[in-house]
């Protein structure tokens, strides 16, 4: 019995392995920040970077993403509660009042969408600010 768990061993943990990077390939992030006359959204998945900025007159550009990158967003969303998003409190509300920009941040791992709730471009909750500023920066690159 010992002998065939020992032979179905690797078996299995090469499927376990081959499942977490299909999951991994079917995440995608999508930043969208929005106030009066001006629109950003930033789409980032494990092959490309899209950010499309203005209304009306959008301004569209991609680059390939490098997997030094994704890993890094990999590692910054690994200690968040992803599906518990929705529930992060934003530290500030000068949207409310059109002191900042609306952002939301959106994460999709395969057919389910979670987002967060309206925060300040800037400044999301905390719990979000590694991966927030890491999209941005990421972004930034491809204006």
């Amino acid at each position: 019995m010992k002998f065939i768990l020992i032979l179905l061993f690797p078996i299995l943990m090469a499927e376990t392995c081959s499942q977490n990077m299909e999951q991994n390939k079917d995440i995608t992030f999508t930043y969208e920040m929005i106030t009066r006359g001006t629109r950003a959204h930033y789409t980032l998945n494990k092959e490309e970077i899209k950010v499309v900025k203005n209304m009306g007159t959008e301004i569209k550009n991609s680059e390939k993403m490098t997997s030094k990158e994704w890993d890094l967003l990999m590692e910054k969303m690994k200690d968040i509660d992803v599906p518990n998003i929705h529930k992060l409190k934003p530290p500030s509300e000068k949207r409310i009042f059109d002191g900042a920009a609306h952002a939301i941040l959106s994460i999709k791992t395969g057919d389910k969408i979670y987002k967060s709730n309206s925060f300040d471009h800037g400044n999301p909750p905390s719990a979000l600010k590694p991966l927030v500023k890491a999209i941005l920066r990421l972004g930034e690159t491809v204006e």
